[in-house]
């Protein structure tokens, strides 16, 4: 297989995509001189869109109309749930938050314990010390 015979590079493709896309918007060129244009025209309309107070009362009513609406299908979802007797969404977050404390709550009392038995540990190896070492038991024969 010879050179001519292989597909061009991935990379090589890439790297030949973004040379001609810089060349199209080079301030130099003329398709880089009307991309400048229409970028800069775009922008001053845009700026001048979203400053404008219709846009923004018209924007902010579309944003409270979809967080209504959201608000309100929730509702709808865990009221069909609840009369399903299924745990809603709201209901398992609840669960989860307080699974989270007490298995909190349980690793903080096993540290608590695990230090306990250190200490139950240390002390029953100071008091066999401070025994004194006579204290095999003495068998009692019968005989």
């Amino acid at each position: 297989m010879s050179d001519s015979d292989r597909p061009p590079h991935p990379k090589g493709l890439l790297v030949r995509g973004l040379k001609a896309l810089g060349h199209l918007t080079h301030p130099d060129t003329r398709s880089g001189r009307l991309f400048t244009r229409a970028e800069q025209g775009l922008t001053r309309a845009l700026a001048r869109v979203t400053e404008s107070p219709t846009y923004l009362r018209a924007s902010g009513t579309l944003m409270r109309q979809g967080f209504n609406a959201r608000i309100r299908r929730n509702s709808f979802v865990e009221g069909a749930l609840r009369s399903l007797r299924l745990p809603t969404a709201s209901e398992v977050e609840l669960l989860q938050d307080q699974l989270r404390r007490v298995n909190d709550q349980v690793e903080a009392l096993g540290s608590q314990l695990e230090v306990v038995v250190d200490l139950l540990h240390k002390q029953e190896a100071a008091e066999h010390a401070s025994a004194p070492a006579d204290t095999t038991p003495k068998s009692s024969d019968p005989t």
